[in-house]
């Protein structure tokens, strides 16, 4: 993959799909068949978030890119902006060790792939907008890569996911249908208020559990101890992702 390092970092181009931006990576990673989906929603260390955010609060963005075939790694390059293109929140590098870096073009905030990533799954923190700012959208742009240095035999998928602004008030004091945590054993508890589908997946992009559960608490033995992430949908169509730390 040409721009291994970020075509924001290397080309100072905005390649997002964002309003405004330029030419998307579609122009020149072409050829491979990898057939590559992105997916991107958002956790906060207490859980929520999914299709809305909180005003003010600290998210964990995560983008999730698969594909089929065996690419040689990965690459995303991505916003968060309002309607209007203008930056919205603020990114945060959260860990500087990992596949993820900031950068900047043109006052528009980004972020993107430091190298060709094994994994395809992506994380940065996010600062949501205060109270009153309205609908924000993540634009992607993707590359599921052959690892030959050059763009040729690539595979590209651009996205936008938009998420709303979460109503902060009393409605709040209601018991969540979904509680996540980890027990003393190093398992992954669940307490559900009614049948929900529920996926584990850890930070290498591995599905851990997959799999509807009834109503009840449930202990789940994940079998890899670090960060994993949760994402629940209840049977009435709520969703509830959490990124969470556990002792296998």
């Amino acid at each position: 993959m040409s721009n291994s390092s970020g075509v924001a970092h290397q080309q100072n181009k905005d390649r997002t799909g964002a309003p405004g931006s330029d030419n998307t990576c579609q122009q020149c990673h072409t050829g491979g068949n990898y057939n590559p989906q992105v997916d991107v929603y958002l956790a906060l260390p207490l859980g929520g978030g999914a299709s809305q955010y909180v005003p003010g609060e600290t998210h964990t963005l995560v983008v999730e890119v698969s594909s089929n075939g065996s690419p040689a790694g990965y690459g995303v390059h991505g916003t968060v902006v309002f309607a209007d293109g203008s930056n919205a929140g603020e990114l945060v590098d959260q860990d500087a060790n990992d596949c993820i870096w900031l950068d900047e073009v043109d006052g528009r905030h980004i972020f993107e792939q430091n190298d060709l990533c094994a994994s395809g799954m992506f994380e940065v923190a996010w600062v949501a907008p205060p109270a009153g700012s309205g609908s924000v959208s993540v634009y992607v742009a993707a590359i599921a890569a052959n690892g030959n240095s050059t763009s040729s035999g690539d595979d590209f998928e651009g996205a936008q996911f938009q998420f709303n602004e979460g109503v902060v008030g009393v409605a709040e004091a209601d018991v969540d249908p979904v509680l996540i945590s980890h027990n003393a054993d190093g398992e992954l508890d669940l307490i559900l208020e009614m049948p929900t589908d529920c996926a584990v997946f850890g930070m290498d992009g591995r599905i851990l559990f997959d799999g509807a559960l009834p109503t009840g608490r449930h202990s789940l033995a994940v079998g890899q101890s670090g960060w994993i992430v949760v994402r629940c949908v209840t049977s009435n169509g709520r969703t509830f992702t959490q990124r969470i730390w556990t002792n296998a």
